[in-house]
């Protein structure tokens, strides 16, 4: 089955999962203390379980152990999406018989509040946004989400090359997620997606099978000294070590967005 004929006989589950997320985040953001972090994190994991089987994507998860239960930052390549879905995801305890799901919390570029669909969501799982057109206020945005994930107890989920791959290639990651894990003092967990490039593909057949890596973290201790930059290197070269490139065949992601006027161009 393609995936647009997937999406087509899985248009009631998919709406449904999506209206329950945002009629969730109208009444947290009239009752801000209707919901505790944790139950906002926990609907949001929910749902991205359940939308990525409606989706057609099988998510196998490796290394479940290496996220500490408590503060870190999670750094994984950056292909699609649907990554925000699967990281969350594979943070569940469905993929672990020892431990529950980890908490955790994203931190994004402001650009996705355009998108009102996304919006209300990303505000009700309190994500973190930031404006690169104020590069002023940028670290006061990375030091209130460290401050946010080690009070709270969250792995911290950046993205370091701020933006998803149009080639199937990794691509030089950017400062902020790295001072972020300094200014916390908390371990950076990297991790690789595989296979996931074209999970939006319309024309993708059959189940796809998406792998979720999480490395074995770096110490503070161990990073606390180096360069933001060199850092980076460190985190990249361990991602790099088991990611496999891909042929992309998905408009979404040869565009690094997916719209009809993307199409076009």
């Amino acid at each position: 089955m393609k995936l647009k004929t997937r999406i087509f006989w899985n248009l009631g589950p998919i709406l449904h999962h999506y209206l329950t997320l945002i009629s969730k985040a109208k009444r947290a953001k009239k009752m801000p203390e209707y919901y505790s972090t944790g139950e906002k994190i926990k609907q949001f994991q929910t749902r991205s379980i359940k939308l990525l089987k409606c989706f057609g994507i099988k998510l196998k998860v490796e290394g479940l152990e290496n996220v500490p239960v408590g503060s870190c930052v999670i750094a994984p390549n950056h292909s699609t999406y649907f990554d925000p879905l699967i990281i969350s995801a594979a943070l569940s305890k469905e993929f672990s018989n020892t431990q529950d799901s980890r908490k955790f919390g994203f931190i994004a570029r402001q650009e996705i509040a355009k998108r009102k669909s996304i919006k209300k969501i990303a505000e009700f799982i309190n994500t973190y946004l930031i404006d690169f057109s104020k590069p002023r206020e940028i670290p006061e945005v990375l030091k209130n989400f460290a401050e946010y994930i080690k009070n709270n107890k969250l792995a911290g989920i950046v993205f370091p090359e701020g933006t998803r791959t149009k080639d199937g290639k990794i691509g030089e990651f950017q400062s902020g997620a790295f001072r972020i894990a300094q200014m916390a003092y908390v371990p950076i967990v990297p991790t690789t997606i595989n296979n996931a490039c074209n999970a939006y593909d319309k024309s993708r057949k059959g189940i796809l099978e998406v792998t979720v890596t999480f490395h074995s973290p770096i110490k503070p201790i161990n990073f606390q000294t180096l360069l933001p930059a060199d850092l980076g290197n460190l985190v990249r070269d361990k991602i790099l070590s088991n990611y496999v490139e891909q042929n992309i065949t998905s408009d979404e992601t040869k565009h690094n967005k997916y719209s009809k006027r993307a199409k076009k161009e």
